[in-house]
């Protein structure tokens, strides 16, 4: 069962509890070794384990942006290199549908008072506790206040709105390009992901509830890869093979006037030694596909997991996840993340998120068929990009490449 999601507001402004002692007293002795994505709250979080490191104790985190395949690999061996490893509500489904996560319930309650654990970080799969989330998350739009304001522009709220600010922005020499996004990245999760932020906006979904059937080939799917394929005119000619550091350096370098990019990047863009755009960028929802409709984004959590086949002891890995997730942390770098902390302090770029739930946006579905029909349209949806063949050809290549998966996985007969 989701949870977060009801608890997002009060979270928001909650008021500020005591603050954990800062040393590191992990009972226990061997290795830790953690894995995870790279960005901002992460290296924090990384940074924070390592300081349990003692004679008697090694902590090594391993922060790289291939970590999703390098999980695969470690939870389905017959021993993990990892004792504890980040995910999100996509990454954790296929985990937890094979049998791979060890349940936290007994150390949660072991360990709830003296690491303060807050009831809106446990994700629960029924009554097991699978994961603790630290932060949540959505793709928002970023724009540029003092390019929109020359042009007279509004902050777009549609997609048809973007385009035609886009089309406006063509002729501004201050910018290179009027927009930009993710259209690229490892193993092509962020231009399926893309993707199916304009679908659910769409009012499409991933795959039928009721057989598991593909139904993302549709024509909320047709308008939504359209959409996309419209976007690419307003980008770099390099946009394909962009992530989200691109898409973020461009922002900071004032290259683009307007992106989706996720909310917690905002810090970067505010930091005189990375931008030079400091002061002069704005956060609002995405787009949205109709008027009306819920922004083109969904809503997300990231988290740690403890994998069943760990080479070393899960009480003291999850003993150095919980220094790292102390109160102290979440008041020393508030502005970094949306932290699920009762003592985070909202501010004016975190407002966009939560204007993003208010406005309709789901969170990302956790069941494994939307995990594989996410990489599906990712692997496919990049010839219809490239100009290489049709929308409907490409979204028919991801859904012979979903059935496949689903079938071999004992979702389709």
């Amino acid at each position: 069962m989701f949870r977060i999601k009801a608890t997002f507001v009060a979270i928001m402004f909650a008021t500020l509890p005591a603050l954990a002692n800062a040393q590191c007293n992990v009972n226990g002795s061997g290795e830790v070794n953690v894995l995870s994505n790279f960005f901002d709250a992460l290296e924090i979080l990384a940074n924070t384990m390592e300081e349990c490191e003692r004679d008697d104790l090694k902590v090594d985190a391993k922060l790289t942006t291939t970590h999703q395949e390098e999980r695969e690999v470690a939870f389905a061996a017959s021993t993990s290199p990892y004792d504890l490893s980040a995910v999100a509500n996509f990454s954790i489904t296929s985990h937890q549908a094979n049998g791979e996560l060890l349940p936290l319930n007994d150390l949660v309650e072991k360990y709830r008072e003296e690491g303060q654990i807050e009831d809106q970080m446990l994700i629960r799969f029924g009554d097991d506790i699978m994961a603790v989330a630290f932060m949540a998350n959505a793709q928002v739009l970023f724009y540029r206040t003092d390019i929109l304001e020359k042009h007279n522009l509004d902050v777009p709220t549609t997609w048809d709105e973007m385009f035609a600010a886009a089309e406006v922005l063509m002729s501004d020499d201050e910018i290179d390009y009027p927009y930009g996004a993710a259209f690229g990245g490892p193993g092509n999760w962020e231009r399926g992901n893309e993707f199916v932020n304009i679908l659910f906006s769409n009012g499409g979904r991933l795959f039928d509830p009721e057989t598991s059937e593909a139904a993302f080939n549709s024509p909320e799917g047709i308008e939504a890869l359209e959409i996309m394929g419209r976007l690419t005119q307003y980008m770099s000619p390099n946009a394909l093979s962009h992530d989200f550091g691109n898409v973020n350096q461009q922002l900071s370098q004032g290259e683009i006037a307007m992106a989706i990019q996720w909310q917690n990047e905002a810090a970067g863009v505010e930091d005189p030694n990375e931008s030079t755009v400091v002061g002069k960028i704005g956060l609002a929802p995405a787009p949205a596909a109709k008027d009306g409709g819920a922004p083109s984004s969904l809503f997300w959590w990231d988290g740690y997991v403890i994998p069943k086949n760990l080479d070393g002891d899960p009480e003291v890995a999850f003993q150095v996840m919980l220094h790292a997730l102390r109160p102290e942390v979440v008041e020393q770098h508030n502005d970094v993340a949306l932290w699920l902390r009762s003592n985070y302090q909202s501010n004016k770029f975190t407002k966009s998120v939560n204007d993003t739930i208010m406005l309709g946006a789901p969170p990302f579905p956790m069941n494994p068929q939307s995990g594989l029909a996410h990489s599906a349209i990712g692997n496919n949806i990049g010839d219809f990009l490239a100009g290489k063949e049709s929308a409907a050809q490409s979204l028919a290549d991801a859904e012979a490449e979903y059935t496949k998966a689903a079938r071999d996985a004992g979702y389709l007969n």
